[in-house]
């Protein structure tokens, strides 16, 4: 890989270590005024993603990744910086810490398709697998290392420290790419049609091309029922056991330590031949390991069973996003790839309230259940990238 991949991604991971610092202090903050208030702005992050994440994908089209991407990070640091000045003088108000969701779930729904796509604009499509593996275990090490810093800095400086590292986070990042030029960056469409025909026209790109349109499928049940495992399910089952929100954040971190072990082997070594084997696989592992998590009698146990977990759902993300990425027209990137964020957030609004209504051992084992029904599903179709473009694209379109 060369060097300028590295240097994004040393800039994108530091904005990563900003904003986990910032979520903290939010929720650390509106929780002290309230629980509807911590409610309603963590709704006011989550929903404008929801809704503006296709108008995303369609503008990074249009526009190129890397443009928007530095329009979001000038965007976002700038109202770090405003919204520090805020809290300073006027100190902290539910009024002040749903603004900030706001602002930075809007800009997410606008740069988080950009900055999922820029691994391709940096590497060949035989580094992309390692290339986006690499970032996942920066990604992670930094998710397992920034609750303890989060609250250490929350503890000294506040939210004002907070807003204030976040935004300086953005200021490196938006430095750092505007020096790189990636190597295969793709230059903007010159034709420009409405929104809503671009936004369409990607929904047509994904269902008419059989391995993206698998991959989105089997994505949507994953995230469904995986994802509230460790937000709602460990949280539950610890109380339901009587362990204390520290041991339940051990149980939570060894989901992230399976996961990252197999996306640091994957960055050093790269991926299976067979994607659709290797993620199939890994979904079956980690239906086992939430099958396990349901009936764990101790501490220890329960860690075996989130480190299954997280090394089943590992071996799945590191080896379907290369190959969804690969298989995405390069006409249709961002556009195609704010799908895949919309599958995940959509689902999950859902699947949540479903698995809270149950017996946390229910809720567990169903989730196991949705799980195992991905793995076989990958197992039975074994989607690989596809070598022909989709329908009505130009023959040169796909990579």
């Amino acid at each position: 890989m060369n060097r300028a991949y590295y240097g994004w991604l040393a800039g994108s991971t530091l904005s990563v270590l900003g904003d986990t610092a910032l979520f903290f202090a939010l929720g650390w903050a509106a929780t002290g005024i309230g629980p509807r208030v911590a409610a309603l702005v963590l709704t006011g992050f989550t929903l404008p993603r929801a809704v503006l994440l296709l108008l995303g994908g369609v503008l990074g089209d249009r526009l190129g990744p890397r443009r928007l991407l530095l329009t979001c990070t000038a965007i976002v640091g700038t109202c770090c910086f405003l919204l520090a000045l805020v809290v300073g003088v006027r100190g902290v108000s539910a009024g002040v810490l749903l603004a900030t969701s706001i602002t930075v779930g809007t800009v997410d729904a606008f740069g988080l398709p950009a900055a999922g796509v820029l691994p391709r604009l940096f590497v060949s499509d035989d580094q992309l697998p390692r290339a986006m593996a690499l970032r996942t275990s920066a990604t992670q090490v930094i998710t397992l290392a920034g609750g303890p810093l989060s609250g250490l800095l929350v503890a000294s400086v506040g939210l004002v420290g907070a807003l204030m590292l976040d935004g300086l986070t953005f200021a490196v990042q938006f430095l750092v790419l505007l020096m790189l030029r990636p190597p295969y960056d793709v230059p903007p469409p010159a034709d420009r049609p409405s929104v809503v025909r671009a936004a369409a026209d990607g929904l047509r790109v994904a269902i008419a091309d059989p391995v993206l349109r698998m991959i989105l499928s089997v994505v949507a049940l994953v995230a469904a029922f995986v994802l509230p495992v460790t937000s709602l399910c460990v949280p539950l089952l610890a109380r339901s056991h009587g362990w204390s929100a520290g041991q339940a954040g051990v149980v939570v971190a060894g989901n992230v330590c399976g996961g990252l072990l197999v996306t640091v082997l994957v960055a050093r070594f790269g991926s299976f031949d067979r994607a659709g084997l290797a993620g199939g696989t890994g979904c079956l592992l980690a239906a086992a390991g939430i099958a396990a998590l349901a009936v764990a009698p101790s501490i220890p146990f329960a860690v075996g069973a989130t480190f299954t977990q997280g090394f089943g759902i590992g071996l799945f993300t590191s080896h379907l996003a290369p190959v969804f990425v690969r298989s995405t027209p390069k006409s249709h990137l961002t556009r195609l790839q704010s799908l895949l964020s919309l599958v995940q957030t959509v689902p999950l609004i859902a699947s949540t309230n479903l698995l809270a209504t149950l017996d946390v051992h229910h809720a567990l084992l169903l989730a196991a259940g949705a799980t195992a029904l991905a793995g076989t599903t990958l197992l039975k179709t074994r989607p690989q990238p596809s070598e022909t473009p989709p329908a009505g694209l130009p023959v040169d379109a796909p990579v």
